[in-house]
């Protein structure tokens, strides 16, 4: 052995995780029992791996080991560099390098690194690893995270989103491509139109495990999953929750009685909403003899839904009490219930009267532009009418006047942008 040789730190040399079998590589304990090492088959002893080499530069990874004062055990301590074909260390000319594993290949080694040190768990020490961090698939991942409360899953994406420093313009995307779909659902159930070749409705029930029956309970579910739809989009104000089917006025002995309305908007001021399906026909289908000049009946459906939903407003008092969906009574004094507003989410007028210059669809309109501006509080709008809203809200611009009789399919590509 040369002189040279003699002083040379036998722990420069790196394992290089590309090229060498880490299967020859073990961790050992020395004699004094106060310190381990990196050693092969062929009594190599190496101060730390390579983990990706490049032409000019390689990323190693440099590990040592100290005794635990908790264990008998040795703490790994790994330190991260980049260097040159020189050895020697990229140093950064404003700020700290960023050392960051994207290829395959630096990735696999990366946990090969991992996984080689958690294998030697009789001297070293590397914690409650296989329990606390584990590799799950994205699709595994969203599956544990649907079965959180509410409160875990805005918790977890705080933390995400601190983390991965999102600006508010990645947030805005984020949200702008779930209220897409939220969209592209909404006009599937207005038109009717197949998804995934079965029928809007069913394919909704299906997918949300609706039993109920009817159209109304879909729409009910649909704008209860996307409430900012009828928070942004209603004359309401301060709209911050929706309770399913609250019960309004008084109940008899056996618990009876008590009319149902399908959403109640809990704000400073309660608001009542009311749902029927886009179906539902506000007109009837023709003009009678009793109907006065310039003027059209109103179908029977209308009136009583009309006629429901101002009854709700009558009975509702400030001393009645409402259970929430966690059985607690709300503050009355903090929610006020005092002459409260209600909205009636009915039909479809561009299907029933669409604006045109034909004398009939004049009359119908003109009927039912009247009693929206005549009564009080009390809000009707109709299915298409709160599409448009909620289209404007999400692509921040109007839909065509003809938007409703555009071909379906190129109304999604062109429109919609799907």
């Amino acid at each position: 052995m040369s002189r040279i040789d003699a002083f040379e730190n036998p722990f420069e040399n790196l394992f290089n995780l590309s090229k060498d079998d880490i299967t020859s590589l073990t961790i050992k304990e020395n004699n004094d029992k106060n310190n381990c090492y990196l050693q092969d088959t062929s009594g190599t002893l190496y101060g730390g791996f390579i983990i990706n080499e490049l032409k000019t530069t390689k990323t190693i990874c440099k590990v040592s080991f100290y005794k635990s004062s908790d264990s008998n055990n040795y703490l790994p301590r790994i330190e991260f560099r980049k260097v040159n074909n020189k050895g020697e260390t990229k140093k950064p000319i404003k700020e700290d390098i960023i050392i960051k594993f994207s290829e395959s290949e630096e990735v696999k080694n990366f946990w090969t690194l991992i996984n080689f040190l958690d294998g030697f768990k009789e001297i070293v020490d590397t914690g409650d690893f296989q329990k606390k961090y584990k590799a799950v698939s994205f699709d595994n991942y969203i599956l544990e995270f649907k079965n959180k409360s509410e409160e875990e899953k805005i918790n977890e994406l705080i933390q995400l989103t601190e983390s991965t420093k999102l600006s508010n313009e990645d947030i805005k995307v984020i949200l702008s491509n779930h209220r897409k779909k939220a969209v592209f659902g909404f006009y599937c159930l207005l038109k009717n139109y197949n998804v995934q070749s079965q029928n809007p409705f069913e394919y909704f029930r299906t997918k949300r495990n609706i039993s109920q029956k009817g159209e109304e309970v879909i729409w009910h579910h649909f704008l209860k999953e996307n409430d900012w739809i009828i928070g942004l989009n209603v004359d309401i104000k301060f709209i911050r929750d929706f309770l399913s089917e609250q019960k309004v006025g008084e109940e008899n002995s056996i618990g009876s009685g008590s009319p149902k309305v399908d959403l109640l908007g809990i704000s400073y001021f309660t608001t009542l909403i009311e749902l029927k399906t886009s179906k539902t026909k506000i007109f009837k289908e023709n003009k009678t003899n009793k109907s006065r000049a310039n003027t059209w009946d109103f179908s029977p459906e209308f009136i009583e839904a009309y006629s429901q939903t101002l009854a709700q407003r009558t009975e509702i008092s400030s001393g009645k009490d409402f259970i929430d969906e966690s059985r607690n009574i709300l503050d009355t004094k903090k929610y006020r219930i005092l002459d409260p507003k209600s909205v009636l989410i009915i039909g479809n007028r561009n299907l029933e009267f669409p604006h045109s210059r034909n004398l009939d669809n004049e009359y119908k309109t003109d009927c039912f532009e009247r009693l929206r501006r005549d009564i009080r509080n009390l809000d009707i709008i109709t299915y298409d009418e709160l599409f448009e809203r909620a289209f404007h809200i999400v692509y921040n611009t109007k839909l065509p006047d003809d938007w409703y009789t555009i071909d379906e399919h190129i109304f999604i590509k062109d429109i919609l942008k799907l």
